[in-house]
């Protein structure tokens, strides 16, 4: 879809650089896709809800090998 919009120039050329991103249609994408995925996260983690580990680090740590 194309679309016209103002979008300021700095940050627009700064999360380029961040994201190395190669044009401007790539970062606007990769920013809409960010959004989305932290949605997400968001609506997983309020499903989710919290609950207690009982584990230590280092038992965390191992788990993760």
């Amino acid at each position: 879809m194309k679309i016209t919009t103002h979008v300021d120039e700095k940050l627009l050329k700064d999360a380029m650089k961040a994201t190395r991103a190669r044009t401007q249609r790539d970062v606007i994408e990769r920013g809409l896709r960010n959004v989305l995925q932290e949605s997400k996260h968001r609506e997983l983690a309020k499903r989710l809800g919290k609950f207690r580990i009982a584990w230590t680090h280092d038992e965390l740590m191992r788990s993760r090998a």
